[in-house]
C-alpha cells in the first residue's frame, strides 16, 4: 500500500480531531513545513482552500536557482542560501531537479553590464563553492549562435555562461506534500478555513468547510500550534486571527505582504529551439526576463509589476505578453513571434514581504521570507522563493517546536535535507530507473518519450502509473497524440494524488494547460469522462465541469 497516497478524506472525518500541527495553505511552503514536522514525528493536518500548488507554486519560472539578479539589490544573505539549497534539492529530486546552461548575451554596447554580470557570476559561483565544477565561463559568438539559433548578432562579442536549475514547480509540491503524507500527516486540498478556534484567545485549532459541492457545513478541528503558510492570502488569514492592516499598515505581530505579478507564456520548441536557458533584457527599464526550455515547450516570463487586484483572479493581459514578445523578438530579430505563437499562458503573484515604502518597485523589495509569532500563538511564514522552502520550513517548525515544548510536547531535529522525494529509495538509483523504465514501457507499447517524461515527473512512482496499464491496457492511449502523455496519468492524478477537478489533472498534475492550451481543451472532455467514473459524476456535472474548465484555460 503506498503510504503516500493523497486521496481525499471525508471532511467529516476530521471533525473534532485533535492535530500537534495545524498548517493552512498548501502552496510549497505549508508543504515543507508539513513535511518538516511530520517528519520530525509530530502529528500534522496540511489544508489548502484551492488544488495543492494552484496560487503561486504552480506559476513561477520553474527554476531552482540562486538568484543572480538579486546581487544587484545586495540581497547577499537571500543568493547564498538559495545557490546553497539547490545542490540539496538536486540531490533530493534527480528526477525533476535539473542542471541547465543559462546564457547572457555580451553587446559591446553594454559594456558596464558585461562587467556588471561577469562581477556577479565570480561571486554567485564561489558562494556556491562550485569553481571547478559547473563554473561559469566565457563564450564566443559561434558557441552562442550555436546554443541560440538566430540570436541577434550586431555588437555581439560573446556571452556568459552560468548553471543553474529547473524543475516542475507544481509538482515539486506535490511531492513534498506526498513525503509529508508518507510520515504520517494528512493533507486536505479545496478545504477553507472560514475562522480559528480559540481557548481563552489563543488560537488552538480552524472551522472549515469544504470547498467543493453546495455542503456548507462546518467542521471544528484542533491544534496545539496553527501555522499560516498561505502565500498572498497571508494578511486575509491573519484578518482572521484580528491581525487586519489600519491605515495599510500591519498589525502588531502581522505581516504585511506586497503582492507582484509575474506573467509568463510558452511556444513551441520549434519556433524558438534553443539549446540553454537565455537571459533576455525587455528595455530599457534594465530588467530582464528568462527563455528556458521546459518539457516541450520553451518558457518565457516573468514580469514584475506590483498587484492590487483579486488574488482568486488573476488575468494576462494582451499588453503583458507583447512587453515580452517584444523582448524576444528584438533578440531573435527573424524570428517574429506573435500572440498566435503562444501555446499556453499564465499569471501568478510572488508573496513578497514589506519592510518599507522605500521605492523602486516589487524588483527591489527583498525575497527573504519572515516569521512572526502573534501574541494570540498564530505562527505565520512568508515571502521567500520556491528554491528556499526547506529551511524557511525548518525555522519555522524550529518556533513551532518551542511553541509545543510549553504543552509538553516534543519532537526531533529536522531531517528534511535527506528525505529523498519522488518515491526513491536511495541515492544514485535515479541514474540506473530510467533505462528500466524505457525496458517496462516498450513491453507496454509506450514510447520513450513518454517513459522519459514519467520519470521526470513521477520518479520513481512512474512504475505505479505504468502498473495501472497492466489491468486496463487502454490506459496506455496518449492523452493528445501531439504529447506524449498518457491517460494512466489522469487515472493516476485522481487516485493516488488528490486531483478532483479537470483543471488539477490538466493544469498541475499534467502540465498540458500550460503547453499546449488548445490540446488541453480538445481533449477535456475525453479526460472527463475518465474523471467521472471514479469521482461519481452526473452527465450534467461532468458536462458543467468541462464548460468551467474551458473557460478557466487563459
Amino acid at each position: 500500500m503506498d503510504r503516500s497516497n493523497l486521496r481525499r478524506l471525508p471532511l467529516s472525518d476530521l471533525s473534532g480531531k485533535q492535530f500537534d500541527v495545524i498548517v493552512v495553505g498548501g502552496g510549497i511552503t505549508g508543504a515543507g513545513v508539513a513535511q518538516d514536522a511530520a517528519s520530525r514525528g509530530l502529528s500534522v493536518l496540511l489544508l489548502e482552500k484551492g488544488d495543492f500548488a494552484s496560487g503561486t507554486s504552480s506559476k513561477s519560472t520553474k527554476l531552482i536557482h540562486g538568484g543572480l539578479r538579486y546581487l544587484a539589490n545586495f540581497q547577499f544573505g537571500v543568493v547564498f542560501e538559495s545557490v546553497t539549497e539547490r545542490n540539496v534539492q538536486e540531490r533530493i529530486a534527480p528526477h525533476m531537479v535539473h542542471w541547465l546552461p543559462f546564457v547572457i548575451p555580451k553587446y559591446r554596447q553594454n559594456l558596464f553590464n558585461n562587467l556588471k554580470w561577469e562581477t556577479g557570476l565570480w561571486v554567485y559561483d564561489g558562494m556556491a563553492g562550485m569553481i571547478g565544477k559547473r563554473f561559469h565561463k566565457r563564450i564566443n559568438r559561434s558557441q552562442i549562435a550555436g546554443l541560440c539559433p538566430g540570436i541577434r548578432h550586431d555588437g555581439l562579442n560573446g556571452g556568459l555562461l552560468y548553471y543553474d536549475c529547473r524543475t516542475d514547480d507544481a509538482r515539486h509540491t506535490l511531492e513534498v506534500i506526498r513525503s509529508a503524507v508518507q510520515h504520517g500527516c494528512v493533507a486536505r486540498n479545496y478545504t477553507k478555513v472560514v475562522s480559528f478556534v480559540r481557548d481563552r484567545g489563543d488560537v488552538r485549532g480552524v472551522e472549515v468547510m469544504d470547498a467543493l459541492g453546495k455542503d456548507e457545513s462546518r467542521v471544528q478541528i484542533f491544534g496545539k500550534v496553527v501555522v499560516n503558510a498561505t502565500g498572498v492570502w497571508t494578511q486575509k488569514t491573519q484578518e482572521l486571527s484580528g491581525k487586519a492592516d489600519v491605515n495599510g499598515e500591519p498589525a502588531k505581530g502581522a505581516l504585511h505582504v506586497e503582492p507582484a505579478k509575474g506573467v509568463h507564456f510558452t511556444v513551441k520548441r520549434e519556433r524558438l529551439p534553443i539549446e540553454c536557458a537565455l537571459l533576455v533584457p525587455t528595455g530599457a527599464d534594465g530588467r530582464f526576463c528568462f527563455a528556458v526550455p521546459w518539457y516541450d515547450s520553451v518558457l518565457i516570463g516573468t514580469t514584475d509589476t506590483p498587484f492590487k487586484g483579486d488574488f482568486d483572479n488573476i488575468t494576462v493581459e494582451d499588453e503583458e505578453v507583447k512587453y515580452i514578445l517584444d523582448a524576444v523578438n528584438e533578440q531573435f530579430p527573424a524570428l517574429k513571434l506573435t500572440a498566435a505563437d503562444v501555446t499556453g499562458k499564465f499569471a501568478g503573484l510572488r508573496p513578497l514581504i514589506s519592510d518599507s515604502k522605500a521605492g523602486g518597485g516589487t524588483t527591489k523589495v527583498s525575497r527573504k521570507h519572515s516569521l512572526k509569532l502573534s501574541d494570540d500563538g498564530l505562527i505565520t511564514i512568508a515571502g521567500g522563493k520556491l528554491t528556499t522552502y526547506r529551511p524557511m520550513a525548518e525555522e519555522t517548525v524550529d518556533m513551532v517546536a518551542q511553541q509545543l515544548r510549553l504543552d509538553g510536547v516534543e519532537c526531533g531535529p529536522c531531517v528534511t535535507e535527506n528525505l529523498l522525494l519522488g518515491g526513491w529509495r536511495f541515492e544514485g538509483e535515479h541514474a540506473r530507473f530510467k533505462t528500466a523504465m524505457r525496458v517496462i514501457a516498450r513491453e507496454l507499447g509506450i514510447s520513450d518519450a513518454t517513459a522519459d517524461v514519467l520519470v521526470q515527473m513521477y520518479g520513481r512512482r512512474a512504475v505505479d502509473v505504468v502498473k495501472l496499464i497492466f489491468e486496463h491496457p487502454e490506459l496506455a492511449e496518449p492523452i493528445s497524440q501531439a504529447h506524449p502523455y498518457i491517460l494512466a496519468q489522469v487515472v493516476y492524478a485522481v487516485e493516488s494524488e488528490g486531483a478532483v477537478t479537470l483543471d488539477d489533472v490538466l493544469a498541475r498534475r499534467i502540465r498540458l494547460s500550460i503547453t499546449d492550451a488548445e490540446q488541453a481543451k480538445a481533449q477535456a472532455d475525453k479526460i472527463s469522462h475518465i474523471l467521472a467514473a471514479r469521482l461519481g459524476w452526473d452527465d450534467e456535472t461532468r458536462m458543467r465541469m468541462v464548460a468551467d474548465f474551458v473557460a478557466s484555460v487563459l
